[in-house]
């Protein structure tokens, strides 16, 4: 288990859109109600892909959510990825345009589809179970999670922080 809690998650999360937003990245910090632990970051992105008919290019708009895992205390990446005409891509769609690399075998451990912890809708998510491993895998640890947990699996999902976030000795 990790050891971040729903406050610290929360605080570092608010400094992270302090970042986005002196950077003008388009981060934004969703509050459903209240209640512990309904706030989550989120972010939309258009990436290209080939697949559409033909085998042409198509446009996807992927929005991506960070949310606090309550059971294993850690941030956790959820998003979905939805073709121009509004339709969502399937699991195997997904597979392909975002882990073409790996093997089939690994997929359902690695990146599933489960019921968002907010919103209570399908989402497909990065699973949690070794994130706490590797966020403690640095020396010196990050004195903000969520940034380091965001460079590290946003690459696995094509969403990529700009070096900028990195530069600033508040938030690394």
């Amino acid at each position: 288990m990790g050891d971040l809690s729903w406050k610290d998650f929360l605080s570092q999360a608010k400094q992270f859109l302090e970042m986005s937003q002196k950077l003008g990245d388009n981060w934004m910090l969703e509050q459903k109600d209240s209640n512990e632990p309904n706030t989550y970051l989120k972010y939309r992105q258009k990436i290209k892909c080939q697949g559409g008919k033909d085998n042409s290019a198509e446009l996807i708009s992927v929005e991506y959510h960070v949310v606090f895992s309550v059971s294993y205390q850690v941030p956790m990446l959820f998003f979905q990825a939805h073709r121009s005409d509004g339709s969502l891509l399937d699991l195997e769609a997904i597979w392909r345009l975002f882990m073409p690399e790996s093997k089939a075998s690994d997929l359902h451990q690695i990146l599933t589809q489960m019921d968002h912890p907010v919103l209570f809708r399908p989402f497909m998510a990065l699973h949690p179970c070794r994130t706490a491993e590797v966020l403690k895998q640095f020396g010196k640890p990050s004195s903000n999670q969520v940034l380091t947990f965001i460079s590290l699996y946003g690459p696995h999902v094509q969403l990529y922080l700009q070096n900028a976030y990195g530069l600033s000795q508040d938030f690394t």
